[in-house]
């Protein structure tokens, strides 16, 4: 190469460089910019024994939560939620609603707790023995 050549392919590479600096930093700044989404109820579907409470049912049933860690008192929801939270919502893929849980990572806060809850959950187990559960599911 001579002398000019290496200056044109230098500079070749550095315009390339800055290029590829700018864009990245607007998209990174693009993001901070939207900021954490507000906390709101998402629902999906999962089967009973998906909730981590130790029934074994295939029984579907929808589960509302809050995208949001608490220090309050545990109930049936904070147990599905670290459950949820443990197995990355569940290794069975494609039940309508499954795919937002593993965008979201199931977090939640004190910031987003529900304040309201299902009053009863009723299902059949593998057995067919009927069983009621409360405080499971969020509700609006």
């Amino acid at each position: 190469f001579t002398e000019g050549e290496l200056k044109k392919v230098i500079a070749t590479l550095v315009d390339r460089k800055e290029r590829r600096i700018r864009t990245e930093t607007g998209r990174r700044t693009k993001r901070a910019r939207k900021g954490p989404k507000p906390c709101s109820l998402h629902e999906i579907e999962l089967t009973v024994s998906e909730l981590g409470l130790g029934y074994e049912s295939d029984e579907t049933v929808r589960f509302k939560y809050c995208s949001g860690q608490c220090i309050h008192k545990r109930r049936n929801y904070d147990f599905v939620m670290e459950h949820m939270q443990l197995n990355n919502g569940s290794s069975e893929k494609g039940r309508r609603g499954r795919d937002n849980v593993k965008k979201d990572k199931t977090r939640y806060a004190p910031c987003c707790r529900p304040t309201k809850f299902e009053k009863k959950m009723s299902f059949f187990d593998n057995k067919e023995r009927f069983y009621t559960i409360q405080n499971v599911s969020a509700r609006a």
